[in-house]
């Protein structure tokens, strides 16, 4: 009997010693839960919106700019053109050109227009489109002050065989030449310039 109770004892003890063992191979540290910085904020713009207030009505409409055809009839007959030569510019802009021609000389009549713009930079009549780009070219020339149509009218450099006239009219500039194969008399071609930009003046009104 107390043999028996020496490898029950030695037994217990075996137990206690194993259990010690696995308690002391365990981690006893603390686990920590990761940590983050703070929620960055984020901001967004919102992106232009295109211009709602339209500009007023273009004066001359590319599809309905008079061909070449309707501008002689325009003036009596006294322009008889070539065929029409019209063509776009850019996407807001086009210009149609009628050429006469004569023994000695030649006459151009152009007109070049633009259509009223309305996007993200903001609106843009015809008009002040057309009124940048004659003033760009322009400054320096010599205004004329007896022609009396259009806002503005302007002489390009004199040259020994031609004068050419142009004239800035509401989204619209006109231009009138006359090119000789001599040398010509700049006053003699300067009016008879005048009288053709009037009736073409006329001839291409809406």
């Amino acid at each position: 009997m107390f043999r028996l109770e020496q490898v029950e004892l030695k037994l217990a003890i075996g137990v206690v010693a194993v259990t010690m063992v696995l308690i002391g191979g365990c981690s006893t540290q603390r686990v920590e839960s990761p940590t983050f910085g703070p929620t960055p904020t984020v901001t967004t713009t919102a992106l232009p919106t295109a211009p709602t207030n339209p500009a007023g009505p273009a004066k001359y409409v590319t599809a309905t700019v008079k061909s070449c055809a309707e501008i002689g009839q325009g003036t009596g007959g006294r322009l008889s053109p070539q065929p029409d030569d019209g063509r776009g510019l850019g996407s807001n802009s086009s210009a149609r050109s009628c050429t006469v021609k004569a023994a000695d000389q030649t006459e151009v009549f152009n007109i070049r227009s633009w259509d009223n713009t309305d996007d993200a930079t903001g609106v843009r009549s015809g008009a002040e489109h057309a009124e940048k780009y004659f003033m760009d070219r322009t400054k320096t020339w010599e205004r004329d002050t007896s022609v009396n149509i259009g806002s503005d009218a302007r002489w390009r450099a004199k040259s020994t065989t031609a004068c050419t006239l142009e004239v800035l009219d509401g989204n619209g500039v006109l231009t009138v030449g006359r090119v000789s194969d001599t040398s010509v008399d700049q006053e003699l071609c300067r009016a008879a310039v005048r009288d053709l930009a009037k009736k073409f003046f006329v001839a291409v009104q809406p």
